[in-house]
């Protein structure tokens, strides 16, 4: 099986969609016979024709980008808007998408991801699905006790893909958690939050001393 990966993440190779799909795209190679491409859209965002031949020359895509206050970064849309010439050809590649945030609650993906969907079967092609994450921003400094399980999840969807061509709803349902915080949940998760990832920034920076400066204040 062949897929095509458009990682359109605007921080390209240092992306956390990257680090994501890697583990998805280490499952769906173990499998004999499959290749993956993998094409980063920051490369092309001046000139999108190559992408847009190699997107209609590939049997499956998936598009990977991140989720920019609530909306998807400009370059993901100028990309789909560049496809449009191509609607309505009999041969189309099967789409996927894989959405991520730095939010916790993946209700925020919900919009976009509808979008995107009604995208695909506009354009003509066959809907893989959206692969949805919260609570994806600074992954490579979060813990392994926090990143192992999903990682996890990750290489097991690209497995079963790459057997079934087919992405698990089983699997996307435990990746999707959790879909809205409680209350409880927000009084645990924020003070963690800002203490392993923001002061730990603002330490190394020798700056935490000013975390609660006011600069445009009187």
């Amino acid at each position: 099986m062949q897929l095509l990966f458009i990682n359109a993440s605007p921080r390209g190779k240092k992306s956390n969609t990257g680090i994501l799909m890697g583990h998805f795209i280490r499952g769906f190679l173990e499998t004999s016979g499959n290749a993956c491409d993998v094409e980063y859209l920051v490369k092309h965002k001046n000139n999108l024709k190559i992408l847009v031949e190699k997107f209609n020359a590939s049997d499956n895509v998936i598009i990977g980008f991140p989720l920019y206050i609530d909306a998807m970064p400009g370059s993901v849309k100028a990309f789909m808007e560049a496809l449009a010439p191509l609607q309505g050809r009999k041969e189309f590649p099967a789409l996927g998408f894989m959405i991520q945030c730095g939010f916790p609650e993946t209700a925020h993906l919900r919009f976009v991801a509808r979008y995107c969907e009604k995208f695909t079967r506009r354009i003509g092609c066959r809907f893989l699905g959206s692969i949805l994450k919260g609570g994806c921003e600074g992954l490579d400094v979060q813990p392994t006790f926090l990143t192992e399980k999903y990682f996890s999840l990750f290489g097991m969807l690209g497995v079963d893909f790459g057997k079934t061509g087919k992405i698990d709803e089983v699997i996307l349902t435990k990746l999707a958690r959790p879909e809205h915080l409680s209350a409880e949940n927000m009084a645990m998760v924020v003070p963690f939050i800002n203490q392993g990832l923001w002061d730990a920034q603002m330490e190394k920076n020798g700056v935490l001393d000013r975390s609660f400066d006011r600069p445009l204040i009187p």
